[in-house]
């Protein structure tokens, strides 16, 4: 039947869950000190401070008055806080979405013309980090990048050797990347490249003109591990419990960005990578990755103009030597600017799901590694899916030059679309 579906071209659509829209009642009028001055600082603060990426600042009374209703209105609409993970199918730890209590707290102090009340009442909030709390280890490029895509295109991926200094082995157990020219650098992924297999990468660094080497989907095939990614909307994470990812020594690095060039280039890249590092831990991290071989090659089709189109793809993981369940810890979807929503889940073998993240109104620039509050087992039979909508209509393209492109016919591409889902297990030693 799956070949059949294929055949016809006919996509099979997965269930998903429904959030609920309504809100609480307010029993009393709030306040800013009292009620909402703490829901700010948790959830606002780390972009709307001066200088932030929010365009303003949301930390003072006189601040937050004035966008009260702006506010109000951007919470009921799921816009802000930019957490897209949709709550309806499972906790996450690093969740900085607003509660519908805290949603129902912010319209009403908006409703009542923003009253500031008293500053006595104001109790600080316990405001979680969003940053690594130290760097033991900062990698940056060798040299400077110049992306320059080939005529009409825009985009374009290029991989970089990153020295590894310690002499001995090493556990990272987070994870930072600082893009040197952020307006250019789409996304990245850091690989490891263990001593047996460094010389093959180097000769390909060494055979390419100029700095790195050209990887086209970003694949870095033959590498022996993976750290993690980063994409706008990240600024760093720790990985949970206490798991990290063996590096060797005589290993390097690997880091693969996706360069995205829509404007004219002012100044080249040159990104860094902070790591978390420690001598010991108690297991590792395992990435899996949830795609269409076939979409690598032509099969991710979306055309011009179609404003929702659907690819799905269901895998069997490849089981563990020990043919034990997995422990899942973590989830993550994937794709460009003309994606609308997804999931990603477990597939049972009664033809039942299990949601790990869905995402409802998907914004390339708003990502994140969706780091479960408790494992999911996901059992030896079980199997994964993923489900990808995209959006190819005139309205929904990338602004280049100051206009919106016209629609195009969309694969999977550097400089095009992907669709592909990532969950992470607990690897116990």
């Amino acid at each position: 039947m799956a070949l059949l579906l294929a055949l016809a071209g006919c996509e099979r659509t997965f269930p998903t869950c429904e959030v609920s829209d309504v809100l609480p009642a307010v029993a009393s009028a709030p306040g800013w000190h009292a009620d909402v001055r703490p829901i700010f600082e948790t959830r606002c603060a780390r972009c709307h401070v001066d200088g932030g990426i929010g365009g303003f600042a949301l930390t003072t009374w006189a601040e937050a008055e004035q966008w009260a209703g702006a506010a109000g209105a951007a919470v009921l609409a799921g816009r802000m806080p930019p957490w897209k993970a949709a709550s309806c199918c499972q906790d996450y730890r690093n969740d900085f979405d607003v509660t519908p209590e805290e949603a129902a707290l912010i319209q009403a102090w908006a409703d009542a013309g923003a009253p500031e009340g008293d500053e006595a009442d104001y109790v600080p909030p316990d405001v979680p980090s969003t940053a690594l709390p130290r760097v033991d280890l900062s990698l940056e490029m060798s040299e400077e990048y110049l992306p320059t895509p080939a005529g009409g295109e825009t985009d374009l991926e290029r991989c970089f050797l990153l020295d590894w200094p310690a002499s001995e082995t090493r556990y990272v157990t987070g994870l930072g990347v600082r893009p040197g020219n952020p307006a250019l650098v789409h996304h990245a992924i850091v690989f490891i490249a263990g001593p047996e297999v460094v010389a093959g990468f180097e000769a390909l660094d060494a055979a390419d003109p100029g700095a790195g080497w050209s990887c086209p989907g970003g694949v870095v095939w033959g590498a022996t591990g993976w750290i993690g990614g980063w994409s706008p909307g990240w600024e760093a994470q720790v990985f949970p419990g206490d798991l990290g990812q063996e590096v060797a020594s005589g290993s390097k690095l690997i880091l693969s960005v996706h360069y995205s060039v829509e404007e004219p280039v002012l100044a080249p890249d040159r990104t860094t990578v902070d790591l978390l590092l420690a001598d010991t831990v108690s297991g590792g991290l395992e990435s899996i990755s949830v795609y269409d071989p076939a979409w690598l090659s032509g099969g991710l089709v979306i055309p011009a103009g179609d404003a929702d189109v659907v690819h799905s793809h269901v895998m069997t993981p490849t089981p563990r030597a020990d043919g034990e369940d997995r422990e899942l810890v973590a989830v993550n979807l994937h794709m460009h600017e003309r994606g609308r929503r997804g999931q990603v889940a477990i597939r049972h073998q009664d033809g039942s799901t299990t949601c790990l993240l869905q995402i409802d109104d998907w914004d390339y620039d708003w990502q994140s590694d969706y780091q479960l509050d408790a494992p999911i087992t996901l059992r030896a039979d079980d199997q994964l899916l993923v489900e990808c909508h995209f959006d190819n209509s005139a309205s929904n393209q990338r602004v280049v030059g100051g206009s919106l492109e016209t629609p195009r016919a969309l694969n999977w591409a550097d400089d095009e679309e992907m669709c592909v889902g990532f969950v992470t297990a607990r690897q116990d030693w």
